[in-house]
C-alpha cells in the first residue's frame, strides 16, 4: 500500500484548527490501510520530515503550516521545503500544501524537480474563526466552512480519486459554503466571511499531473 505522510505543527491558534481538522484524515488514512506516518507538534520539523521523505518516499504528503510563495514551514515556523534549498525532496509525490501562498512559486518549482502534482494556494489561505470558539475548534461553525473543503479534497485523494476530481470536489463545497454565507440569517456577520472563502476558491490551484492518483 501507499505511504502517506502528514506534517501537522500545532504551535499557534490557526495551526490548532488545522491540527484538529486533519485528525480525521490521519484516522482515515490508517483505516484505509495505508502506511500512515503522522508527524505532529514538535515532530513536524525539518530534520524529521526530510528524513521521513528520504527514507519512505511517500506517494502522498499533506503539509499543514505557515508558508510563503517560496516555502512551507513546520513547527515554530521552521522552513521545511523551500524553492532555493530543496524542492527536489518532493520528487515522485503528490503534495497537498495547506500553507499560505506556497503554490505560487514552490508549486511549479517542485514539479520542475520531479514532483508528480502539487496542490496548494496561490494566495494566503483565509481561515474565518469565531473568537468565542478559539479554545475549541470543534465548536467553531465559521471555521468549519473554511476547513471542510480542505478535508474533502484530501479525503478524496486518500480514496484514490484523481487530483483534478479531488480539487473539483473541494471547490464545489466552497461554492456551497459561499452561497450559504450569502443567504443565512443564523449569524449577522456571515456575509463578511464570504469574500475570504472566495479568495480560497480562487487561490486553490494544481501544478503538475491533474490526472494523477495514488495506488
Amino acid at each position: 500500500m501507499a505511504c502517506v505522510l502528514f506534517s501537522r505543527p500545532n504551535d499557534d491558534i490557526t495551526l490548532s484548527y488545522l491540527f484538529y481538522y486533519s485528525k480525521e484524515l490521519v484516522s482515515e488514512s490508517n483505516n484505509l490501510g495505508y502506511k500512515t506516518i503522522n508527524k505532529e507538534g514538535k515532530e513536524a520539523n525539518k530534520e524529521i520530515i526530510i528524513s521521513v521523505i528520504k527514507k519512505q518516499n511517500p506517494e502522498l504528503i499533506m503539509f499543514n503550516g505557515h508558508g510563503s510563495p517560496t516555502e512551507i514551514c513546520g513547527d515554530n515556523e521552521e522552513v521545511i521545503i523551500s524553492v532555493e534549498e530543496n524542492p527536489e525532496i518532493l520528487k515522485d509525490s503528490i503534495v497537498y500544501s495547506l500553507s499560505c501562498s506556497s503554490a505560487f512559486k514552490l508549486g511549479p518549482k517542485s514539479i520542475e524537480n520531479g514532483a508528480i502534482s502539487f496542490i496548494g494556494y496561490d494566495f494566503e489561505f483565509a481561515l474565518g474563526k469565531d473568537s468565542e470558539s478559539e479554545a475549541s475548534p470543534r465548536h467553531d461553525k465559521i471555521a468549519k466552512l473554511f476547513l471542510e473543503p480542505s478535508n474533502i479534497l484530501f479525503s478524496s485523494l486518500l480514496n484514490k480519486r484523481s487530483v483534478k476530481d479531488s480539487v473539483a470536489k473541494a471547490k464545489k463545497k466552497m461554492e456551497d459554503n459561499i452561497n450559504y454565507l450569502h443567504t443565512t440569517d443564523r449569524f449577522p456577520e456571515a456575509i463578511y466571511y464570504a469574500p475570504f472563502l472566495f479568495s480560497n476558491y480562487l487561490g486553490l490551484v494544481v501544478h503538475g499531473d491533474k490526472e494523477a492518483s495514488i495506488n
